[in-house]
């Protein structure tokens, strides 16, 4: 595997526009994580940090030769902040930015607050927009709940047809569901089918070695080894069967594409590095924001955007490791072969208090019997000729942990992984 680490940049920036939020889902690393650094932050940016940070944009741009840059709008719920705020950044943006790179927007928001207007709005400003829904009613209001304990899966729906229906936005709403393992997969997958969603992403829930993901219960048929992998794999299945699959469903999608050879790279998949930075209300430059899971204040660095460079803000050490997330591997993973394509996985489901980010993945296994399972489907339906000209052959969850397992021992040392164990 190439080992990418020269040379760090930031293409994507994840601007927290609100740090607070109308839901209080109870596995939200925001909020209900251990991290409580939102209480000293302003409740949304304010517009010198928005001019201070559009300036480190637009040099960091020039200096390396970007010519395309991602805004993700985000929160906690980032309609709290009003329609003024979005005409304002997006038009500051295109005045300052426009004759330099091109910029592209995208919102994500749990669909609360959604109207006609807002939808007008987001047409008339192109940025798209994703929203959170994890599932069935059931399913998704057992966890996404508002600060009264009530769930809200009726109040989303409502933002969601809302969207569905708009004439003005360009493109209709992509879906983010978090993984319920105690839901029915398939009734998970048919739910969102009926919905007429187009595209969706599954989320392993955020976890750590000292926070565990949550396991099956003894009656569902999910490994104790593997639940979310079994659970991916029974909606994959179900997916890939249709001979028309009208669902996008990114997980899957860019599975295959790094399966069968092409380049992809994201925070939790691939070998390359990482180029998105966090914007927090009060012009913080940090990691990516999910990263808060591994402590209260984890994600504070001290560099900010009145008074930093990206630049400098990506050699702060934890910044440098999560952009360097999958080169800078555990044994375990370099020993695997599927790294190319897990890229070590997401680097906040790696942390544990004993050896910072020296860990493979918590869903490790999962990953592993995912990808085994896609490739496997995938070279089953290829031509037998090409199978045989290409260099992938099928191997079983089983075979793939017994290479590792055989490979673990002959992997030295890397001097990166002090870095790795400083956390």
């Amino acid at each position: 595997m190439e080992n990418i680490t020269a040379d760090l940049k930031c293409r994507i920036i994840v601007i927290k526009v609100a740090s607070r939020c109308n839901l209080n889902c109870t596995y939200c690393y925001m909020y209900n994580l251990g991290d409580e650094t939102y209480k000293s932050q302003p409740k949304f940016m304010s517009d010198l940090t928005v001019d201070a940070l559009i300036e480190r944009i637009k040099a960091h741009c020039i200096k390396h030769n970007i010519p395309k840059f991602s805004f993700i709008f985000h929160g906690g719920e980032p309609l709290l902040a009003g329609m003024d705020f979005f005409r304002k950044f997006v038009n500051k943006v295109n005045e300052r930015l426009g004759d330099i790179l091109t910029p592209v927007f995208e919102l994500q928001t749990n669909a609360v607050l959604l109207t006609d207007e807002w939808c007008t709005l987001f047409g008339e400003l192109n940025i798209p927009i994703g929203i959170s829904l994890d599932g069935t009613k059931e399913s998704n209001d057992l966890y996404r709940i508002d600060k009264t304990g009530k769930g809200s899966y009726d109040r989303i729906i409502k933002g969601l047809k809302i969207a569905q229906h708009s004439k003005a936005l360009k493109t209709k709403p992509g879906l983010l569901s978090v993984i319920n393992i105690h839901s029915d997969p398939i009734e998970t997958y048919q739910h969102f089918k009926n919905l007429d969603a187009e595209a969706i992403d599954f989320l392993f829930p955020e976890a750590t070695y000292d926070f565990p993901p949550t396991q099956p219960r003894h009656f569902e048929s999910l490994s104790q080894e593997t639940p979310y992998g079994d659970w991916l794999i029974k909606i994959f299945d179900a997916w890939y069967a249709e001979k028309e699959q009208k669902l996008m469903i990114r997980i899957f999608h860019y599975l295959i594409r790094s399966i069968i050879g092409g380049d992809y790279s994201a925070d939790n998949f691939g070998i390359f590095n990482n180029e998105v930075l966090v914007i927090e209300t009060d012009g913080g430059i940090e990691a990516v924001d999910v990263l808060k899971i591994c402590g209260n204040g984890f994600t504070k660095a001290g560099a900010n955007v009145i008074k930093d460079t990206f630049d400098s803000a990506l050699q702060t050490d934890l910044a440098r490791v999560y952009h360097l997330s999958h080169s800078y591997l555990a044994k375990e993973c370099l020993a695997c072969p599927v790294k190319e394509i897990c890229g070590g996985g997401y680097i906040p489901h790696r942390y544990s208090k004993s050896k910072g980010f020296n860990n493979p993945s918590v869903y490790c296994n999962d990953l592993l019997k995912l990808i085994t399972h896609i490739q496997n489907k995938i070279l089953a339906d290829l031509p037998l000729k090409l199978l045989e000209s290409s260099s992938i052959a099928p191997m079983s969850f089983s075979e793939a942990k017994m290479l590792r397992l055989e490979k673990l021992n002959s992997i030295g040392y890397s001097e990166y992984e002090k870095d790795l164990e400083s956390f």
